[in-house]
């Protein structure tokens, strides 16, 4: 437990500390990707959402990583070249393994709920809200409850596994995705505890607009609350979370090349 601790400590210390130098040295590139990260929500382009996201954390992180592997500098880390390709890549490969993992967990989880319905109700009528509510109340109500929480668990670990992906695509200059996967061997803890003590601030603050939005009687969509939340998202969570996981990138150990550890 103790050592534990001490890198979750140690990690949350490196994010805390690449927070300053990494918005001074890539603020340009954070900017850029707060705007393309900002237009589906305000400029109706809705449509686009998925790509401008991606463009807009390629860009942030691109800099962010490039300034930690002392890559190409760019005007305030405002660049796109090799290492955005590659992390864009990364992006884009991470994002198609945890669609399908999901998916495969939606379909597992549904059949798990529908036999749990079933076995209460075996006459479930499956079109009314209210013969589902009652088929899955009382004791199959743990039961159908259990698999949404562990889909959500394993989702969770599948993220932290693949977290240092795109470190390594940096330090290795080729795509890393599924390669990269042994590097979180036995990390998966101190990422996730690292990961809520660093998001605590925002999330408190994102919980204070929205509680101060209640109060003033901003309407659902306002510009302000959409401000704030792309703010925190560019200016302190992906600076300290890249500079968190850059440094456990730098203490785990590589994996032998060619392999897949578990």
């Amino acid at each position: 437990m103790a050592e534990g601790s001490a890198a979750i400590g140690r990690t949350v210390r490196a994010g805390m500390a690449g927070w300053a130098p990494g918005l001074r040295t890539c603020w340009a590139a954070l900017v850029a990707g707060a705007v393309l990260g900002l237009l589906p929500r305000v400029a109706g382009l809705a449509l686009f959402g998925l790509p401008l996201e991606l463009a807009a954390t390629t860009v942030a992180y691109g800099a962010l990583y490039r300034h930690a592997f002392d890559g190409p500098a760019g005007f305030k880390g405002l660049r796109w070249g090799a290492v955005e390709w590659r992390l864009l890549a990364v992006q884009v490969l991470v994002t198609v393994i945890l669609t399908v993992v999901m998916a495969v967990l939606a379909v597992l989880v549904g059949a798990v709920v529908v036999g749990v319905a079933k076995s209460n109700a075996p006459r479930l009528d499956i079109t009314s809200v209210d013969a589902w509510r009652a088929a899955l109340g009382g004791p199959g109500a743990l039961a159908a409850s259990l698999p949404p929480l562990l889909s959500m668990a394993i989702m969770i670990w599948l993220f932290l596994r693949l977290s240092l992906a795109p470190a390594a695509t940096v330090d290795l200059g080729r795509v890393q995705v599924l390669s990269a996967f042994g590097r979180t061997r036995g990390a998966v803890l101190v990422l996730a505890a690292s990961g809520a003590v660093l998001a605590a601030p925002a999330v408190i603050l994102v919980v204070l607009v929205g509680y101060l939005r209640a109060i003033a009687g901003f309407p659902e969509g306002a510009l302000v609350p959409e401000l704030v939340s792309v703010a925190l998202v560019f200016f302190y969570l992906l600076p300290v979370w890249t500079a968190a996981l850059v440094d456990v990138y730098r203490v785990q150990p590589a994996p032998p090349p060619g392999t897949f550890r578990t």
